[in-house]
């Protein structure tokens, strides 16, 4: 009963916090969903090219457009408002990724072709959610070839296979004919966005890049760096993310401050899940906790398909397994709830940052808004913490609602005039700055009425029973 009435408590005090209007931040804090499009979900055999069901053939398992729209709902319930799709033009038959291209100007027909993709980015459309396409770096008739890409392990092991070539981006004749391609695609198909995974070192993405369209780029290993882009990754930062959540008691990277893209891993890296099975640790806890850190930032960040349901993988085709949509259920609910909690706060990311501590795993920082200030209190230890929260002038007189465990602070859980927050291990809290409040009487005393009621009947129906029996 105690359990209920904190609850209810918590809940109330939450609808009844302040609602004023604030414009949300101008920053772009896309939330992507990267999909490998022949893995996800083959929704229509009818369109199934050299197939296979051998998960160690790098061949195609028949996934396509269809399946990723049948799913958009348990996509956007996690918070994605974007698509990043793995090629989609035509292509080699036993080419189950996308990048051995034999027209860019066709769409593969064994993922529904034009069609099924335009239906496809309709129904995206329709939820506000935004598609991004990868543009292949590979060769096509009329190119001129790159001489030296640099690729990690993984992207030498996948073009190996296809035996691919590259489109050198520094060739003047190669950028006007590419940038008028993806123009004409972009165009066509009224695509919101365009990546690219990165091949060759120092590039100019407006030379080559289309124009009215969010451009991505991908690095995939580190020592390459590229210009052009809206946003870019920064492998440096994502081998930290991977390092520091795959267990605990590590240090944990400040969220940056240029809008740079984070990764928790790509089509073109080991699984995260891999790395945390190395260190011996629950990949369901280290996910939703490297999820929250994503989650909390004021920037785009991209999710590699399955990493929700802890798909494994470590080299080709094995990090590219078949979506399985209902594995490990309680981390997608955990994703589900942090979002819910998030989209009813959008002025968190509006205004400027601090970090209060951030400590060998223990991870605290204060969002400032104009309205409710916010405290992310992220503990990536293997024990309790505590956080001295400071008191600041703004905040005499209220208290922290806790908004994903419900911890409630007030001021007489103050010491030395700051907030001492305790969390348990590998948990995650994220507190509203609101003003101190008691109980709401009136729906206490309703729920008392309400439980009271139940139980008084259920008194009286045992009490009949008795007498019936005698």
């Amino acid at each position: 009963m105690k359990r209920i009435m904190i609850y209810m408590a918590v809940l109330l005090m939450g609808i009844s916090m302040s609602n004023g209007e604030v414009a949300a931040q101008e920053a772009d804090e896309a939330r992507i969903y990267t999909i490998v499009v022949d893995r996800f979900l083959n929704a229509d055999s009818g369109n199934d090219i050299s197939v296979t069901d051998d998960e160690d053939a790098p061949l195609p398992f028949g996934g396509d457009f269809e399946g990723i729209q049948n799913n958009l709902d348990y996509i956007e319930k996690m918070g994605f408002d974007t698509l990043m799709l793995s090629p989609v033009f035509d292509k080699a038959d036993e080419d189950y990724l996308g990048y051995d291209v034999e027209a860019y100007g066709e769409v593969e027909a064994a993922f529904g072709g034009a069609e099924a993709f335009r239906d496809l980015i309709d129904a995206a459309h329709g939820r506000d959610m935004e598609v991004v396409v990868d543009m292949p770096a590979t060769m096509a008739d009329g190119y001129t070839a790159l001489e030296d890409p640099e690729l990690n392990a993984l992207q030498q092991s996948y073009y190996d296979m296809i035996d691919a070539e590259f489109i050198d981006f520094t060739n003047a004749d190669n950028q006007t004919r590419y940038k008028e391609m993806a123009q004409a695609f972009v165009d066509e198909y009224d695509v919101d966005g365009v990546s690219m995974t990165l091949v060759q070192d120092g590039i100019d993405a407006e030379s080559f890049m289309p124009e009215g369209v969010t451009t991505y780029g991908i690095i995939p290993g580190e020592g390459m760096s590229a210009e052009g882009f809206d946003h870019v990754n920064d492998p440096a930062m994502t081998n930290q993310l991977t390092e520091s959540f795959s267990t605990t008691d590590r240090e944990i990277p400040e969220h940056p401050t240029d809008g740079t893209l984070l990764l928790a891993d790509h089509w073109f890296s080991e699984r995260f899940t891999k790395s945390a099975v190395e260190e011996n640790m629950f990949p369901g806890t280290r996910i939703s906790q490297l999820t929250a850190y994503l989650y909390a930032y004021p920037g785009p960040i991209a999710f590699q398909y399955g990493t929700e349901v802890a798909l494994n993988g470590d080299d080709i085709p094995h990090v590219h397994r078949q979506m399985d949509l209902w594995t490990d259920q309680e981390v997608v609910d955990y994703i589900e709830s942090l979002n819910n909690v998030l989209s009813q706060h959008p002025n968190m990311f509006e205004g400027e940052r601090e970090i209060l501590k951030n400590e060998d795993g223990h991870y605290v920082q204060r969002y400032y808004t104009s309205d409710v200030d916010f405290i992310l209190n992220l503990n990536d230890t293997s024990v309790t913490e505590n956080a001295e929260i400071p008191i600041e002038s703004q905040d005499e007189g209220k208290m922290l609602s806790g908004l994903l465990i419900g911890d409630l602070l007030r001021s007489s859980d103050m010491e030395d005039d700051a907030f001492l927050a305790v969390l348990d291990r590998e948990e995650t809290e994220l507190y509203a700055v609101i003003e101190e409040r008691g109980f709401n009487n009136g729906y206490i005393y309703a729920g008392l009425l309400i439980f009271g009621g139940f139980g008084i009947f259920i008194w009286i129906v045992a009490r009949r029973g008795r007498r019936s029996g005698e």
